[in-house]
This record gives structure tokens, C-alpha cells and sequence, in this order.
């Protein structure tokens, strides 16, 4: 297994939204340098190379994307493993924002009630590079939520026919003890 792992599901997206898919698979190469940089100063480095692993919705694999929230499984030089979930966002704004409904017409829930991923990267990406980015222990977010120390707010995405909700908040206003790592957060 290579360091890093990503799950690409072909039955994805398609119509309006695919876009926003499209441009977050050019900015993995990114991802990944942050990612090996970003263990190896932690004194943990992830093994060498990467992979793409294409799977269709009824294969194993793709249950960790879309039945866990899991987009990418880690494996460090030690053998050990781990998982990550990564949005990658080409905004202006500076937020960890999370999928909390996947379609609140219906009451479907969305990561944030399923997600099992060990690490969160928020990227905002801009001319092909990260500008501001944060990596976190979201088991550490979980704690820090539940004790009431993050201000999560809602909104709605209906852009190009979207039915998500999301929460977010600030880079900011975010504990020191949840982020691993950032490029614009000070520990």
C-alpha cells in the first residue's frame, strides 16, 4: 500500500454540481505534498507514492467514501494506518465547513453525523495551491464540540441545485488542541 490512498468513486456526481469534483481531483498533487510534509515534521511520515483506487458504488472500497465519509486512508513508514476526509473549497472564506445534511428536504443526514474519519483537511485552493489550510483531529472536534467549545453555524447550499446543508466555523475561533497542523493558524 502506498502512503496515500484515495477513493474515487466512478458512479459520481454528475449534472450542475460536477464542477466542483472536477476541480478538487486537480488539486490533489497539493494535497498530498501537505500531507507528507505535514506527518513527516509530526515525526510520523507516511510510506512513499500514492494511488488512485477507482471503484464502482457496489465495491467495498467506495463504502469508506460513501457510507463513512472517508476519502483518503493514510499508511505511515511505521505499517500503521489512517483515515482522512478532505473538502477542498475555492472560496474566499476561512471556515472548516461540514456536510450536515445531505438533503434537508428530506431529512437525509450527511458527515457530520456519519463521518468516521480520524483527520479533517480543509483546503481553500486558489491558482492550483492551498493559500489557507487546516488539517484536524476531528476526534478532537467531536470533544471540543460536545464541551461547547466551537460555534458551529448552518446554512443551506443551493447552488446548482444542491440540497445540502453544511456547518461551519471560523479557522479562528478553533482550539489549539484540534489542529494537527495549518498554514495560517498559529498552535
Amino acid at each position: 500500500m502506498n502512503g496515500i490512498t484515495r477513493i474515487l468513486i466512478q458512479d459520481g456526481v454528475a449534472g450542475a454540481g460536477a464542477w466542483r469534483f472536477e476541480k478538487s481531483r486537480a488539486m490533489q498533487s497539493a494535497a498530498n505534498a501537505i500531507y507528507h510534509e505535514t506527518f513527516t515534521k509530526l515525526g510520523m511520515p507516511l510510506a512513499s507514492g500514492s494511488e488512485q483506487k477507482s471503484v464502482s458504488k457496489s465495491e467495498h472500497l467506495a463504502g469508506f467514501d460513501y457510507e463513512l465519509g472517508i476519502d483518503v486512508l493514510f499508511r505511515f513508514s511505521s505499517g500503521q494506518t489512517a483515515t482522512l476526509q478532505e473538502k477542498f473549497l475555492f472560496t474566499k472564506y476561512s471556515t472548516v465547513t461540514v456536510e450536515y445534511m445531505q438533503d434537508w428536504r428530506r431529512g437525509t443526514r450527511g458527515d457530520w453525523f456519519t463521518m468516521k474519519c480520524q483527520y479533517y483537511f480543509v483546503g481553500y485552493a486558489d491558482n492550483g495551491k492551498f493559500c489557507r489550510w487546516v488539517l484536524l483531529d476531528w476526534p478532537r472536534i467531536q470533544l471540543a464540540t460536545a464541551q461547547e467549545r466551537i460555534y458551529w453555524r448552518e446554512i443551506r447550499n443551493g447552488k446548482d441545485g444542491a440540497r445540502a446543508s453544511f456547518v461551519y466555523a471560523e479557522f479562528s475561533a478553533l482550539p489549539a488542541d484540534v489542529i494537527v497542523a495549518s498554514n495560517t493558524i498559529a498552535k
